[in-house]
């Protein structure tokens, strides 16, 4: 892109202020800015590239940016998976029932959905826009509302479940259908994955069984037909526990690579997948 500056000839620089302001000061003269046509001060228009034009007027002392932004910038994608997997991992472990919890539980979550899940993913997903990385902005933005939305749900302050009988249609119903476009949505990020990494299929796969099991538990609720339910529930939980050690482990992979450690564990790179034919002409 190209983009125009107006730039003096060294001639007419070598005048004085002086001579402006003489010229200005005349009864009725405006040389400089002419009513009757063009100024008398000759303009010359000069075409400069974008880099030449931000070293100019956008860096100080013209002095070129060092790097593009991924090198400038931290990796935010490990703030996002730690906010997901500090939200996530304990709810799978309610749903397993560790150390006598159930989903009861979920209440002490709440603080942690706001500003781990909510405010740590969009935090991150912010970051990951201005990287140009579209895809895990997306689903970083979108999982931090998930869990601002879950939180809202369970904070016994709105008394939402109150209000609507925590065994109603209403209440499970409501509940199972916001889950299942979940899941609809987590497939589409599923497939999406395919072109990333073993791991994160992994990751998405597991934890879109996860929004079908929930879902499949709340439309139960919802019809008062509790057969079987401590059953899926253990399954979701445990589901959820192997999405998130896949979770852990991309963290870890993350964080380590952050330090400069030799040591690359793996991940599975499926970038080379279905890559599009360049048509030749």
């Amino acid at each position: 892109m190209a983009t125009h500056a107006t730039v003096t000839p060294p001639s007419e620089k070598a005048h004085s202020a002086h001579d402006a302001l003489d010229l200005e000061s005349g009864p009725g003269i405006d040389f400089l800015d002419s009513k009757a046509g063009a100024s008398l001060r000759r303009q010359i228009s000069v075409q400069l590239t974008a880099e030449q034009f931000e070293r100019l007027y956008l860096q100080p002392g013209g002095q070129k940016a060092k790097g593009d932004l991924a090198q400038r910038f931290g990796n935010p994608t490990p703030l996002g998976i730690a906010s997901l997997l500090l939200c996530h991992t304990p709810f799978s472990c309610y749903l397993m029932g560790w150390i006598g919890t159930t989903t009861a539980a979920a209440p002490t979550l709440v603080g942690a959905m706001y500003f781990m899940g909510g405010l740590g993913l969009t935090v991150s997903g912010i970051l990951e826009f201005i990287l140009g990385n579209t895809f895990a902005s997306v689903v970083f933005f979108t999982f931090g509302s998930f869990w601002l939305s879950f939180g809202f749900l369970f904070q016994p302050e709105q008394g939402i479940a109150t209000a609507l009988g925590a065994t109603s249609v209403e209440y499970n119903g409501g509940i199972a259908l916001y889950l299942v476009w979940w899941a609809c949505l987590t497939l589409i990020y599923l497939i999406a994955s395919l072109r990333t990494n073993v791991v994160f299929v992994a990751l998405f796969t597991t934890l879109d069984i996860v929004f079908w099991l929930l879902a499949t538990i709340f439309i139960k609720l919802a019809y008062a037909n509790t057969t079987h339910l401590t059953e899926l529930l253990k399954a979701a939980g445990a589901v959820g526990f192997l999405t998130s050690a896949c979770g852990w482990y991309l963290l870890v992979v993350l964080i380590l690579d952050s330090t400069g450690w030799p040591i690359k564990l793996p991940v599975g790179d499926l970038s080379g997948f279905l890559v599009r034919k360049r048509r030749v002409e």
